[in-house]
Protein backbone atom coordinates (compact mmCIF):
# COMPACT_ATOMS: atom_id res chain seq x y z
CA UNK A 1 0.00 0.00 0.00
CA UNK A 2 1.20 3.41 -0.78
CA UNK A 3 1.75 5.35 2.43
CA UNK A 4 0.76 8.93 2.42
CA UNK A 5 2.46 11.98 4.19
CA UNK A 6 1.04 14.77 5.71
CA UNK A 7 4.56 16.18 6.57
CA UNK A 8 4.32 20.14 5.02
CA UNK A 9 7.91 21.36 6.12
CA UNK A 10 11.39 21.36 3.31
CA UNK A 11 12.59 18.34 3.32
CA UNK A 12 16.35 17.46 2.64
CA UNK A 13 17.14 16.76 -0.99
CA UNK A 14 19.50 13.94 -1.39
CA UNK A 15 22.45 14.22 -3.62
CA UNK A 16 24.84 11.71 -4.63
CA UNK A 17 27.48 12.52 -2.06
CA UNK A 18 24.51 13.47 0.96
CA UNK A 19 22.12 9.96 0.05
CA UNK A 20 24.70 7.26 2.12
CA UNK A 21 24.03 9.89 4.98
CA UNK A 22 19.88 10.09 4.83
CA UNK A 23 20.10 6.56 4.31
CA UNK A 24 21.98 5.83 7.52
CA UNK A 25 19.52 8.29 8.91
CA UNK A 26 16.46 6.09 7.95
CA UNK A 27 18.07 3.28 9.78
CA UNK A 28 18.82 5.68 12.89
CA UNK A 29 22.55 5.97 12.53
CA UNK A 30 24.48 9.08 12.01
CA UNK A 31 27.26 8.66 10.03
CA UNK A 32 29.79 10.54 7.48
CA UNK A 33 32.76 10.02 5.33
CA UNK A 34 36.20 9.70 6.32
CA UNK A 35 39.19 10.16 3.67
CA UNK A 36 40.86 7.07 3.26
CA UNK A 37 43.89 9.09 3.24
CA UNK A 38 44.62 11.88 5.41
CA UNK A 39 41.84 10.29 8.03
CA UNK A 40 39.89 13.55 8.49
CA UNK A 41 36.13 13.74 8.79
CA UNK A 42 34.31 15.31 5.55
CA UNK A 43 31.63 17.22 6.67
CA UNK A 44 29.14 18.27 4.79
CA UNK A 45 29.18 15.09 2.22
CA UNK A 46 31.13 16.07 -0.63
CA UNK A 47 32.90 14.40 -3.50
CA UNK A 48 37.20 14.82 -2.63
CA UNK A 49 38.76 15.47 1.06
CA UNK A 50 38.59 19.58 1.58
CA UNK A 51 41.87 18.93 3.32
CA UNK A 52 43.91 16.87 1.39
CA UNK A 53 41.79 16.48 -1.59
CA UNK A 54 41.99 13.04 -1.86
CA UNK A 55 38.84 10.92 -3.59
CA UNK A 56 38.72 8.27 -1.23
CA UNK A 57 36.74 7.74 1.82
CA UNK A 58 34.83 5.60 4.15
CA UNK A 59 31.55 5.92 5.55
CA UNK A 60 31.71 5.87 9.58
CA UNK A 61 29.11 5.58 12.30
CA UNK A 62 29.74 8.08 14.65
CA UNK A 63 28.48 8.42 17.98
CA UNK A 64 25.05 9.36 19.31
CA UNK A 65 26.05 12.24 21.22
CA UNK A 66 27.50 16.59 21.02
CA UNK A 67 27.86 19.63 22.61
CA UNK A 68 25.22 22.63 21.49
CA UNK A 69 28.30 25.12 20.53
CA UNK A 70 25.96 27.71 19.01
CA UNK A 71 22.35 28.39 18.31
CA UNK A 72 19.68 30.69 17.69
CA UNK A 73 15.52 30.68 19.12
CA UNK A 74 13.23 31.37 16.17
CA UNK A 75 10.04 33.56 17.25
CA UNK A 76 9.12 34.61 14.09
CA UNK A 77 7.19 32.54 10.94
CA UNK A 78 9.07 33.25 7.72
CA UNK A 79 7.55 29.56 6.49
CA UNK A 80 3.66 28.92 7.34
CA UNK A 81 4.09 25.27 8.08
CA UNK A 82 7.01 26.33 10.94
CA UNK A 83 3.84 27.98 12.77
CA UNK A 84 3.35 25.60 15.25
CA UNK A 85 6.88 25.07 16.40
CA UNK A 86 8.14 28.85 17.61
CA UNK A 87 9.82 29.52 19.55
CA UNK A 88 12.02 26.49 18.00
CA UNK A 89 15.99 26.27 18.40
CA UNK A 90 18.45 25.80 15.69
CA UNK A 91 21.81 25.08 16.94
CA UNK A 92 25.34 24.50 15.64
CA UNK A 93 26.02 20.58 17.12
CA UNK A 94 29.50 19.77 17.41
CA UNK A 95 29.69 15.74 17.64
CA UNK A 96 31.72 13.95 20.30
CA UNK A 97 34.55 11.68 18.70
CA UNK A 98 34.77 13.81 15.65
CA UNK A 99 37.96 16.09 17.04
CA UNK A 100 35.52 19.21 16.37
CA UNK A 101 35.68 18.44 12.92
CA UNK A 102 31.62 17.50 12.04
CA UNK A 103 29.11 20.59 13.23
CA UNK A 104 25.83 19.51 12.40
CA UNK A 105 23.10 21.80 12.39
CA UNK A 106 19.77 20.93 13.35
CA UNK A 107 16.78 21.51 16.16
CA UNK A 108 17.36 21.19 19.72
CA UNK A 109 13.94 19.20 21.35
CA UNK A 110 12.18 17.71 23.98
CA UNK A 111 13.43 21.03 25.73
CA UNK A 112 12.45 24.48 26.76
CA UNK A 113 13.94 26.97 24.47
CA UNK A 114 14.81 29.28 27.56
CA UNK A 115 16.80 26.09 28.70
CA UNK A 116 18.94 25.31 25.74
CA UNK A 117 22.55 26.53 26.62
CA UNK A 118 26.37 26.66 24.79
CA UNK A 119 28.22 23.73 25.62
CA UNK A 120 25.20 21.59 26.54
CA UNK A 121 25.50 17.90 25.62
CA UNK A 122 22.60 16.90 23.73
CA UNK A 123 22.06 13.44 21.85
CA UNK A 124 20.45 12.32 18.91
CA UNK A 125 16.86 11.77 18.81
CA UNK A 126 15.49 10.54 14.65
CA UNK A 127 12.58 11.75 13.78
CA UNK A 128 10.57 9.64 10.72
CA UNK A 129 9.03 12.49 9.34
CA UNK A 130 7.74 10.85 6.15
CA UNK A 131 8.12 7.31 4.71
CA UNK A 132 11.27 8.25 3.01
CA UNK A 133 12.65 10.86 5.26
CA UNK A 134 14.21 10.56 9.04
CA UNK A 135 15.98 13.82 10.50
CA UNK A 136 18.56 13.75 12.92
CA UNK A 137 17.40 16.29 15.94
CA UNK A 138 19.34 16.41 19.59
CA UNK A 139 17.46 16.28 23.03
CA UNK A 140 19.47 17.44 26.00
CA UNK A 141 21.44 14.38 27.47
Amino acid sequence: SLMTSTYTKPLPIADIDSKPFWDRCKAHELSAQRCGDCGKFRWPPQAFCPHCYSWKFDWTKLGETGIVCSFVVVHYVAIPAFEEDVPYVVAHITLDGTDEQITMISNVIQCPWQDVRIGMPVRVVFEDVTPEVTLPKFRPV
